[in-house]
């Protein structure tokens, strides 16, 4: 649950920031350069959708190597909506874990064996019972992106084609939820023109709430299949 209690506040904190940036710009006219250069970019990407989307799309990719950069998410749905935030999260998303999950297999695996010790043997003997089954489960739960693309590739018995639809579908219903709040945060110029107030927006609320109750429900539902099966 670590995993998506640090993603919800990213997110949150990122529509914090979104929100101190347009009142800042309405208070000090030196810095609506902030307005304009937002607003231009949404023109570019009106312009060139599919230019913007793959730009956008590297960059996801990119940050998603790193370790601990949350609240990415928020930012996809602000600038390309539902349709085009979900595609470029997911699949970006999907493209890193691919990444890290072979450099794991073929370059890094003695130092990932290393670092997790036990704990990847555990995880070798779950995967091995139930490969498909316990990945997506642990993706729909939200453990931390890197450590289970890593651990996936370092065990050796992982299928990269279950790895592939797992990490996808898995990451699907957070990715639709928080995508789906970034749509809801204004654009700085309305932010800087109404002021905080313009982040009273009910859905974008619930889907920053949703986001953290997601993981629970799943969890309930993941149990309650276990004990039917046992």
């Amino acid at each position: 649950m670590k995993g998506i209690h640090q993603r919800m506040l990213a997110s949150a904190a990122v529509v914090l920031i979104i929100a101190i940036s347009g009142v800042v710009a309405h208070q000090y006219t030196s810095l609506e350069w902030l307005v304009t250069e937002e607003t231009r970019l949404r023109q570019a990407v009106q312009a060139h959708p599919v230019k913007l989307w793959f730009i956008g799309f590297a960059l996801y990719t990119g940050l998603s190597l790193i370790p601990g950069i949350a609240g990415k998410s928020i930012i996809a749905g602000w600038f390309f909506g539902l349709v085009g935030g979900v595609l470029m999260v997911d699949l970006a998303l999907t493209a890193a874990a691919m990444m890290t999950f072979f450099a794991s297999r073929f370059i890094f695996r003695e130092s990932v064996e290393a670092r997790f010790g036990v704990h990847l043997v555990q995880f070798r003997q779950r995967v091995d019972a139930q490969p498909g089954f316990y990945l997506l489960t642990l993706r729909l739960l939200h453990t931390p992106f890197s450590v289970l693309n890593y651990a996936a590739g370092a065990t050796g018995i992982v299928p990269p084609r279950t790895f592939w639809w797992t990490t996808q579908l898995g990451l699907l219903p957070s990715t639709i939820i928080l995508v789906y709040a970034g749509t809801r945060v204004p654009a700085l110029s309305v932010i800087a023109d109404k002021g905080p107030l313009a982040l009273l927006d009910g859905t974008l609320l619930a889907g920053l709430l949703a986001t953290a109750a997601l993981p629970v429900m799943l969890r309930m539902i993941v149990n309650s299949i276990r004990r039917a099966g046992s």
